[in-house]
């Protein structure tokens, strides 16, 4: 009996163990500031035969506002490609329609990597999911294998740090107003003295 619970037990965590087809957003390891520009990753782990891809990714305009898409190596790694930044929208608060293909009749790429590079500057404190809308994967055979893909949306938490002004110190404040009051004194002396 224990040894079959523990087959059991094993057997449902197998699937969580294996390298299962996945598009991820890879955020930074360290949270940005206000006025931080950085880089969100698209990465690609366990894909097989990838021959292109398509994505929406949406996030919050109200604090993070998108630059530029750039494509990632994992593609070009299998040859010649054609690729779609695709359309910025800062209101809306999406990129969408990215897009890459390998171009000519070559298999599909395999492995882990980056598929995308979409750099972001930070307006507001606060946190903004980064979400997956309209994906599209195919093999080198222009089949769909987005069913048999898991794609993992990230999060990104703004500081809300702002330089701090400084406070003057007391002392220097003190003799200014101590010299302040010195020159008063002589010119009312002063003015007194020419009278």
């Amino acid at each position: 009996m224990k040894l079959t619970f523990s087959k059991l037990i094993f057997a449902a965590c197998l699937p969580a163990l294996s390298l299962a087809d996945t598009i991820s957003v890879q955020t930074p390891m360290t949270n940005p500031s206000i006025g931080d520009t950085f880089t969100v990753d698209i990465n690609a782990t366990g894909i097989t035969d990838l021959y292109a891809f398509q994505f929406d990714l949406t996030f919050d305009p109200t604090l993070l506002s998108a630059v530029s898409v750039t494509e990632g190596g994992f593609l070009p790694s299998g040859g010649t490609t054609f690729f779609i930044p695709g359309t910025v929208d800062n209101v809306g608060g999406d990129v969408a329609a990215t897009a890459d293909s390998l171009i000519g009749n070559i298999s599909g790429v395999t492995g882990a990597g980056i598929l995308a590079e979409i750099q972001f500057t930070a307006l507001a404190p606060g946190m903004s999911t980064l979400s997956f809308a309209n994906e599209i994967l195919l093999d080198s055979s222009l089949n769909d294998i987005t069913a048999n893909t898991t794609f993992q949306n990230g999060s990104l938490t703004i500081n809300g740090t702002t330089a701090a002004v400084p406070e003057p110190k007391t002392f220097p404040l003190l003799c200014l107003g101590l010299l302040a009051l010195i020159v008063i004194q002589r010119r009312k002396r002063g003015a007194g003295f020419y009278c």
